[in-house]
């Protein structure tokens, strides 16, 4: 089997789905939306030296690139663990083959690699090298920058399929490091050290002056990380041979831990956290919910004189639209299998907690990242935000948990987000909107202050009585769980 019959079978796999018609169109959709995103990132890379002579003009762009060069692909890291697939996702057809399982693993890196979080990064280096590096240098350092450049998306890709891999066995020391590295990076930043910035104008600034030691540096790199990924992708397609074996599934395997009450919630929620990673649907929709955070944040931070309204509209955005988007359907992600979830005797009221802990989650991580940012551009706009964090965590969560309830259609999680509306409903769109256009009408007769005050103070309330109102909901779930089990089934 070699990588044209693997591209081949997968074309196949795709073009006799039923759903390939929908597929081609949002397909389409999100290539043309890569190509005009991808022009004006290659637009503002080739036009990069006159921006910088614009905005810093007593600035060299090429040392201001080379500083900056390993902030993004730190940042390019993130992006590729929640949006591209993961290389061992399609493994499943091949393990009964007659083939090596390292023949495997090579085939399926080079299937992840061809991504469009490879294409753009690569085009957008090549308009700045083209741009800033080339005139700036010799022929030599421009030549030892582009191979440092490439190596360091292949690091990278290779980075990204180490994470994927280790996630499935120890998802703990994946948010370990990524919490390590982000302490790493913001003290580096508030104390002046900037280690990052440091180590990256070594790196890209030492290849541009033509020196052999920062290329050797990346080289071991994304040597090193290659070996590292390719084991543990190994051990990966062992684990899956296994689970496949012996009948495990995914949420089996995530629901075998031990420990019961919190133990057993933080399971639950990791269950979610890992539908999430593993299935287009999902990943696709807090994509699209990330897309749309980015204006909201880039209003209050370059405007002017902001409205009240407009205050509360984007701090209620802000600080619950991810949470939002995804537990609008809660338990009908596990439709598919909901009934494993009742043999394992799961208790309805820890699908309620974990339900409750993933709308938490979704609704205080982005909110951590980009506080910092606002307290040190806009300090005024973190009281919207942290009085609309509480009411969406005390009053939105136990509507959104209590509509969940009544959800009788498991979600086709390999499918596209886009023209997608399974699971929408018109009760829970009637349902929810007095829920969000309480604080916009009271803002409207009560002022920006008055109305902070109600909505922080109903959130606490709700977050107060949150043994009361998920036991509550509990017993509402243990009433409609059998409902809902036959409704998933298509019974």
């Amino acid at each position: 089997m070699t990588l044209l019959d693997v591209l081949r079978h997968q074309w196949h796999q795709q073009t006799r789905s039923p759903t390939f018609g929908r597929s081609l169109i949002g397909g389409l959709l999100l290539l043309l939306a890569a190509a005009y995103f991808g022009s004006l990132f290659v637009a503002a890379g080739w036009y990069y030296p006159q921006v910088v002579a614009e905005v810093a003009p007593g600035q060299d762009p090429l040392r201001l690139l080379n500083e900056f060069l390993l902030y993004g692909a730190v940042g390019l890291v993130p992006m590729r663990f929640f949006l591209q697939r993961s290389a061992g996702s399609d493994v499943r057809p091949y393990l009964h083959l007659p083939l090596r399982r390292p023949r495997i693993v090579r085939i399926l890196q080079v299937v992840s690699s061809l991504s469009l979080l490879n294409l753009l990064p690569v085009v957008v280096l090549a308009s700045l090298w083209g741009s800033t590096v080339r005139p700036a240098t010799s022929a030599v350092g421009a030549a030892c920058w582009a191979v440092g450049a490439l190596l360091l998306v292949a690091t990278t890709q290779f980075l990204n399929g180490l994470l994927r891999a280790v996630w499935d066995r120890h998802a703990g020391f994946v948010l370990g490091a990524a919490g390590l590295l982000a302490v790493v990076v913001a003290g580096g930043y508030w104390t002046g050290g900037q280690l990052l910035q440091s180590a990256s104008a070594w790196l890209f600034g030492g290849l541009a002056a033509g020196r052999i030691a920062p290329l050797l540096v990346l080289i071991g790199g994304a040597t090193g990380m290659s070996v590292a990924a390719h084991r543990a992708l190994r051990g990966r397609l062992y684990s899956v041979l296994g689970d496949t074996e012996e009948g495990h599934t995914h949420a089996g395997a995530a629901l075998r831990g031990r420990g019961r009450g919190w133990g057993r919630v933080a399971s639950l929620a990791l269950l979610d956290l890992k539908l999430i990673l593993r299935n287009k649907r999902p990943r696709q929709m807090l994509a699209a919910g990330l897309l749309v955070l980015g204006p909201f944040l880039l209003i209050p931070l370059v405007g002017g004189t902001v409205a009240p309204m407009n205050k509360v509209i984007f701090g209620f955005l802000l600080s619950g639209n991810l949470g939002l988007t995804y537990t609008q359907f809660s338990y009908a992600w596990h439709g598919a299998h909901f009934d494993g979830l009742l043999a394992r005797a799961v208790a309805p009221r820890s699908l309620v907690q974990a339900q409750l802990l993933t709308f938490t989650g979704l609704c205080v991580g982005p909110l951590a990242l980009i506080s910092p940012l606002i307290a040190a551009l806009r300090p005024p706009f973190l009281a919207p935000l942290g009085g609309l964090l509480l009411y969406n965590l005390g009053v939105c969560a136990p509507v959104l948990l209590g509509l969940g309830v009544w959800a009788r259609t498991p979600l086709q999680l390999g499918q596209s987000t886009f023209f997608n509306y399974q699971g929408t409903s018109t009760y829970h769109f009637l349902a929810v909107l007095p829920i969000m256009g309480l604080p916009v009408g009271l803002v409207v007769g009560m002022g920006l202050s008055t109305t902070l005050l109600i909505a922080a103070g109903l959130g606490v309330l709700g977050l107060l009585a949150v043994p009361l109102w998920t036991r509550g909901l509990g017993r509402l779930l243990r009433g409609q769980r059998h409902a809902m089990a036959t409704g998933f089934r298509d019974e």
